[in-house]
């Protein structure tokens, strides 16, 4: 990656930026719907997005914009590379965050555009809990300096109106679990309640001393939740359904993971080892190809694509093997990953059925979780190297 820069700087386009626009948003909702129309204009618009991606945006005056997730990443990143926050990390989040708030009070982080998805539409001030946490996280970092501490605390503990805002869907025998975002959703997300978990269990270790025991209860009966929908293979599934639409990913059986241990880490109640290490050994065996070097996409799929290899996957599975102490195997991983995925200053996001790389510098899609990852693997072999 390049040396880091002031945040403002790394505003990209998206692979969703067709999607968001309000056609992109109409074919996706008739396509979920299962109306032909929607079903054409899908091939129509996944056609145009893969052939022509530059002129593709250009024809729908896209804009680069910087992400929420892709700044917190960064800020998390400099953690490792340079030791402090970029300048004005604190007022870029403020800027980047939710309008869906009462008050400056209350703060949380979405997508920053609208997305259609099978549980609805989200449009784009909607705060999502697969989003805010790396924001906390960037947050606790930024507090380090002590010119920001207090701002920087005042915005973290402005989380937990968003965290007690979501909609419980199950609940009862030390189980919980909740919505993706405060809305209506028919379907409950997987991913998400592990996410919640580990946000709570943040404000059960940093977080107000008012709210550090409800914090410290609801992460572990999420936790709970979700380690009780893991299969006998150590798989989960995206929703918590046996509805049509469902599927098994890398990336998302990553985003399980890595929150189980990260909360495990904060909260010592929660016993989540062993499904660790069942979802760790089943990723492995089940999306790790060794002939290639890299992770396949899906186990259970349901929308196909032109794609068959997506660096956001390779970002995850590298997060994890540095998580599960496989410093080695990180090390070996990241090379390939790089040879595949990286040119001079250029990164790309996917790699075609062709062979061709696609989403050049698309940086919220796997580029800065992978720049992310590789700063903690050069951190963590220089540790082992003292």
């Amino acid at each position: 990656m390049k040396p880091l820069r002031e945040l403002d700087g790394y505003a990209s386009y998206d692979p969703y930026d067709l999607w968001a626009t309000p056609a992109g948003v109409g074919i996706r909702k008739r396509f979920y719907e299962g109306d032909f129309t929607g079903k054409a204009g899908a091939v129509i618009f996944s056609l145009l997005d893969w052939a022509l991606p530059s002129l593709s945006r250009l024809l729908i005056g896209a804009s680069p914009i910087l992400h929420p997730i892709t700044a917190a990443h960064l800020i998390l990143t400099s953690r490792y590379t340079v030791g402090t926050p970029q300048k004005g990390s604190l007022d870029i989040l403020k800027r980047l965050a939710s309008g869906r708030k009462s008050s400056q009070d209350e703060w949380a982080w979405g997508l920053g555009f609208p997305w259609m998805s099978k549980n609805g539409l989200y449009d784009r001030e909607v705060p999502f809990v697969t989003h805010t946490p790396y924001v906390m996280e960037a947050l606790l970092f930024i507090a380090g300096e002590k010119e920001l501490k207090e701002d920087a605390m005042a915005m973290f503990n402005g989380t937990w109106p968003f965290l007690e805002s979501l909609h419980v869907k199950e609940s009862g025998a030390g189980r919980l679990a909740l919505s993706y975002a405060p809305v209506d959703e028919p379907r409950i997300v997987v991913n998400a309640n592990a996410y919640a978990s580990f946000a709570y269990a943040l404000h059960a270790r940093y977080g107000r001393a008012e709210v550090r025991d409800a914090a410290r209860a609801k992460s572990i009966e999420l936790a709970n939740w979700v380690i009780g929908e893991q299969d006998e293979r150590g798989a989960w599934f995206y929703y918590a359904d046996k509805e049509p639409g469902n599927f098994i990913d890398c990336f998302h059986s990553c985003f399980v993971i890595k929150n189980l241990k990260k909360a495990g880490g904060l909260i010592g109640d929660i016993k989540a080892e062993a499904s660790i290490e069942k979802g760790f050994g089943f990723l492995k065996e089940s999306f790790y190809d060794p002939k290639q070097g890299l992770c396949r996409r899906f186990l259970v799929r349901d929308i196909k694509d032109p794609y068959r290899c997506d660096l956001y996957d390779q970002a995850e599975f590298l997060g994890l093997l540095i998580d599960m102490g496989e410093i080695e195997e990180a090390g070996i991983f990241h090379d390939r990953v790089k040879g595949v995925f990286n040119s001079g200053d250029d990164w790309w996001c996917k790699i075609d059925l062709l062979g061709r790389r696609w989403g050049k510098n698309l940086l919220r899609w796997g580029i800065a979780p992978f720049w992310y990852n590789s700063a903690r693997l050069g951190s963590a072999i220089s540790q082992r190297e003292v």
